[in-house]
């Protein structure tokens, strides 16, 4: 497989995430958090933070897309070995740390307006782990992607 070939199909995924990241948090999340509030006879008020919560999340998922996308046309140019796909990793890494933290915020919230739902506990404990294993992945091949970098300059100056 070939680097376009690569990039193409990492874009593709990317896309897809989008698009399933839109339904998510467009419909099923909002629907989901008014019901909650509904079900528990709570006010908008009450609501309102959680709202604001998952679009915070949403925005943080698509700054992360973004750059992981920027990283896949660095891939298709033949330049997967660069500082600014490491850097891209970083941001990606240190971005899924932030939006674990943001979904146990709003557990947390939750707990504290008395609506903490055992759905809710189990989605936010998956939300989170998920969240944790990007970042450590993440990282992970910013580091790897350092060190492949540097091997590719020595040889580049061997040459």
């Amino acid at each position: 497989m070939n680097n376009r070939k690569l990039a193409f199909l990492l874009k593709l995924f990317v896309f897809i995430l989008a698009a399933m990241g839109l339904v998510v948090f467009a419909l099923a999340i909002p629907e989901l958090l008014h019901s909650l509030i509904e079900f528990y006879g709570r006010t908008f008020n009450e609501e309102l933070p959680l709202q604001l919560l998952s679009a915070s999340a949403a925005l943080i998922l698509y700054i992360a897309l973004f750059l992981f996308w920027q990283i896949c046309t660095r891939i298709g140019r033949n330049r997967s070995f660069c500082t600014e796909n490491a850097d891209g990793l970083r941001w990606i890494c240190r971005l899924a740390l932030f939006d674990t933290a943001l979904c146990l915020l709003g557990c947390l919230y939750a707990l504290a307006i008395n609506i903490l739902h055992p759905a809710l506990i189990l989605g936010g404990l998956g939300l989170m782990t998920m969240g944790g294993l990007i970042a450590v992945a993440a990282y992970t091949l910013a580091y790897l992607v350092t060190i492949a970098e540097q091997i590719q300059t020595e040889n580049e100056l061997m040459v």
